[in-house]
């Protein structure tokens, strides 16, 4: 056989192995799915993408994820004047006046949900770590910020996370008091969570709480209170306000109040809140036991409770788990003492709206279900039917 035989033999060998291989490869890398084509899954093009390959890829925009969010919620948030809301721990709530609501239109971009953090939050997990967080590995505060976004995101609110300085003679805590002063220069009202902090049922919007707990214009602030334990107690053994769930209403007496409250630990108006500069529970041990009692040249929340609201500690603190406390958390649950429980808490957060949503378009609307049960099976052949 000449050199030229061999070649070409080689050759046709070479065209029958190629598309073995090219084969065993796609099964190897388990590509290859039969003979029906793939379409391309959808690739979500993030903000800092080019220009061009963010708006000529024709790709979902992250960006445009809190319209999404809004829409795939819309049919199962609660209306702003529905006059009942049944908890997820079966408890029927009935606003007080349903038929003179506070609020009756939605609030939208004038609602602010505010996280404030000096924490870096940057290892793997972390909202700013330098990989985007894997659901299986992400930590409490995480869960919590994220279920911030995810309430101010279905209701249209705006939602801000500061980065915030530290003090130099206090604990951090004290931030919030500021950047909450600070927001209300910018926004209506301002609903300030801490990161082990997170709604039950995110579908039920804010002006629906506000209407059910009376918060209305003339309310400065409104806290859940602590449960009534040691250690617990303010000055006047009363049960402590506790500030890792703020709403705040715009006002100038509502600057005046937090720049009090602020102030509070240098001692200018409240003699011994210096104790709570660094010393538990910091802030809202101060205004607990200080600016509650003294605000706007004398009030008290004894003589104007008007414009301090406690929420009841069964709807705004603590969680089953500690409930022997009497706080259940029936709104929002609060997981002082074991914040990991965010995790969870926020995965019934999605998956509690999403269940009814995806049975109903898959077995309730049409085009997905087909009915046999009326004819019989006979080896095989289908009998019977219309």
């Amino acid at each position: 056989m000449t050199p030229l035989q061999y070649y070409l033999q080689g050759r046709r060998r070479l065209v029958l192995i190629l598309p073995i291989v090219g084969l065993a490869l796609l099964l190897a890398a388990g590509l290859y799915q039969g003979s029906i084509p793939q379409p391309p899954l959808p690739k979500v093009v993030f903000g800092d993408s080019p220009e061009n390959e963010r708006y000529d890829s024709g790709q979902p925009q992250a960006n445009d994820l809190p319209s999404l969010i809004r829409a795939l919620w819309a049919p199962v948030v609660l209306p702003i004047t529905a006059p009942s809301f049944t908890t997820i721990d079966g408890l029927r709530k009935q606003l007080p006046r349903p038929n003179h609501p506070i609020h009756a239109t939605p609030l939208g971009k004038r609602v602010c949900v505010l996280d404030v953090d000096n924490r870096g939050f940057d290892d793997e997990g972390g909202i700013f770590s330098n990989q985007l967080p894997v659901w299986d590995r992400v930590n409490g505060s995480t869960a919590g910020f994220l279920s911030h976004y995810l309430f101010a995101a279905i209701h249209g609110y705006t939602y801000k996370f500061v980065r915030a300085p530290k003090y130099a003679d206090r604990a951090p805590h004290w931030a919030k008091v500021v950047f909450v002063k600070e927001m209300l220069k910018r926004y209506d009202i301002v609903l300030m969570m801490d990161g082990d902090a997170v709604f039950t049922t995110p579908q039920v919007p804010l002006e629906w709480l506000l209407n059910y707990w009376q918060i209305g214009p003339e309310t400065l602030v409104a806290m859940p209170e602590d449960p009534a334990l040691d250690p617990n107690w303010d000055i006047r053994h009363r049960a402590n306000v506790n500030s890792g769930f703020i709403i705040a209403q715009a006002s100038d007496l509502t600057q005046r109040l937090f720049e009090d409250w602020a102030e509070c630990p240098s001692e200018k108006r409240y003699p011994g809140c210096a104790e709570w500069k660094t010393k538990p529970f910091h802030e809202q041990s101060a205004f607990s036991s200080f600016v509650r009692y003294d605000f706007l040249d004398g009030y008290s929340i004894d003589t104007h409770p008007q414009y301090i609201r406690h929420i009841p500690c069964s709807d705004a603190n603590g969680y089953p788990e500690v409930a022997h406390y009497g706080c259940l958390g029936h709104f929002v649950r609060h997981f002082w003492q074991d914040k990991n429980l965010t995790v969870p808490e926020f995965t019934h957060n999605v998956m509690g709206a999403l269940a009814p949503i995806l049975a109903h378009s898959a077995y309730r609307q049409g085009g997905h279900v087909e009915d046999y049960r009326d004819m019989v099976l006979d080896g095989a052949e289908l009998l019977g039917g219309p």
